[in-house]
């Protein structure tokens, strides 16, 4: 299954995984051991500190589970609780894609329609259709490669529509419409646009009308940095017993159409009973809707076969919030996972339990490793390393351990999980190293959802 997210380079943590036989059909013979097993799954995550929020999960009629784990606020102490309200980031495009839908169905524009018949003066606008820009077919440039984009998403600046085109309207495109896919935000900013022309409201109104209030989801909004709610959670890049890392709530007014809703784990309940039971589109509509184009994505949501069986999901990723929910229509299944910290194993969390409902065998996460490294090995790496922003990094080796220093901060002990692959003690900080003949050595730092790389001076 792909995982969609707000970022730029995103690298996956190794874990060492314990096989676990699921037994077969616990989930409608033995409900509560069921439950048993599905908290010794999330805890497995929750040990390694890729998951702190709330689970729902509904099968075969009936929400069979429940739960929230960690912290809402770590500092006030106040825990997370299944009315804990959470960014969904890039859930967000199924309901910018399923507004659409709905104007398609009642004859207000056709997914056939060129971008151009909204946006007059898009480049290649007549090529690119609404349909082009659903399925991230388009090659329309991402904004978030545009590091000002990037930085201002860090601001309580308000952008107009124009502001927020002029970040990749005039990039080149990366392929011809409709010949490839390539993930991108941008496509659904467009979305929310013609949203607005055609509805003559604001995208936020619009998707209230359309999805939100026939479903009664009064706990899902937009401005989460206005919100005030004694359910908030406070966004967390890394979280564990002795560190709390915050991170800052993205500027909505950018990550609009593609990623600014914030929602709660009963809303999203809510919201899959109207998908299931055609409340919003119809059979017809819907079915077409999450009918796979290019890499198996649809309109706003990814299409996969698990075990035979369909599977419609969609995730979400950004700094301090993870979203993953997932529907299994012929088995009437659905998941609910949303994390307010920055996570890229909840994909793989959600995943584990559709798996142990359907009986099926699963791993369990473990904690890192560290393998021992030989001197001549370790020394191998020992360097500076000028990153893009003139900052250099000093790979150290002191008494047996390499050590990262960044310019004269203090210097961090590196653990090796393979030769060339370091990790950090409770952090979230992945480092590895590429050494390549007749190429520069490079390392590369990733941590939550960013990535740099730096060469060897």
């Amino acid at each position: 299954m792909r995982y969609p997210s707000y970022i730029l380079a995103l690298g996956c943590l190794i874990f060492m995984l314990a096989p676990v036989k699921a037994q077969s059909q616990t989930s409608i013979n033995n409900p509560e051991k069921k439950k048993q097993e599905i908290d010794h799954i999330i805890k497995s995550y929750e040990a390694i500190h890729k998951f702190n929020g709330t689970a729902l999960i509904h099968y075969q009629n009936k929400t069979i589970f429940e739960k929230s784990y960690g912290w809402q606020d770590a500092e006030k102490k106040i825990a997370n609780q299944n009315k804990s309200v959470y960014q969904i980031a890039s859930l967000t495009k199924s309901f910018t894609a399923l507004v659409i839908v709905k104007l398609n169905e009642e004859g207000k524009l056709s997914v056939k329609d060129p971008i151009s018949k909204f946006i007059t003066d898009y480049p290649r606008g007549n090529e690119i259709t609404i349909e082009h820009l659903l399925t991230h077919t388009s090659g329309i440039y991402e904004a978030l490669q545009n590091k000002e984009y990037f930085r201002q998403l860090h601001t309580g600046k308000i952008i107009t529509q124009n502001e927020q085109l002029s970040f990749f309207k005039n990039e080149p495109l990366a392929f011809e419409p409709g010949t490839q896919f390539s993930y991108t935000n941008s496509g659904y900013i467009i979305l929310g646009m013609i949203i607005e022309k055609v509805t003559g409201l604001s995208y936020e109104d619009a998707v209230r009308k359309i999805i939100l209030n026939p479903l009664k989801m009064a706990h899902t909004g937009f401005d989460y940095l206005a919100l005030k709610s004694p359910y908030k959670t406070v966004p967390y890049s890394y979280i564990s017993k002795t560190k709390q890392e915050k991170t800052e709530i993205w500027n909505p007014t950018f990550t609009g159409p593609s990623g600014q809703i914030y929602s709660t784990a009963e809303d999203l309940y809510k919201y899959y009973e109207g998908l299931r039971d055609y409340k919003i589109v119809s059979k017809e509509a819907f079915k077409k809707a999450t009918t796979p184009y290019l890499s198996g994505y649809g309109y706003g949501w990814f299409i996969d076969d698990l075990y035979g069986k369909k599977l419609i999901n969609h995730g979400g990723n950004i700094e301090g919030s993870t979203s993953y929910f997932a529907m299994l229509p012929d088995e009437d299944l659905c998941i609910i996972l949303l994390n307010n910290i920055t996570s890229k194993k909840l994909e793989k969390a959600g995943n584990t339990i559709l798996t142990a409902i359907l009986g099926q065998s699963y791993t369990l996460p473990q904690p890192q490793k560290e393998i021992i490294l030989s001197t001549e090995t370790l020394k191998k790496y020992v360097g500076n390393y000028e990153l893009s922003d003139n900052n250099v990094l000093h790979i150290l080796y002191e008494n047996g351990q390499l050590y990262i220093q960044n310019n004269n901060d203090p210097k961090i002990r590196m653990l090796a999980e393979k030769e060339d692959a370091f990790y950090l003690q409770d952090d979230d900080t992945e480092i590895s190293f590429i050494f390549k003949k007749g190429e520069k050595d490079v390392i590369m730092i990733r941590k939550g959802l960013s990535s740099k790389t730096a060469e060897r001076l």
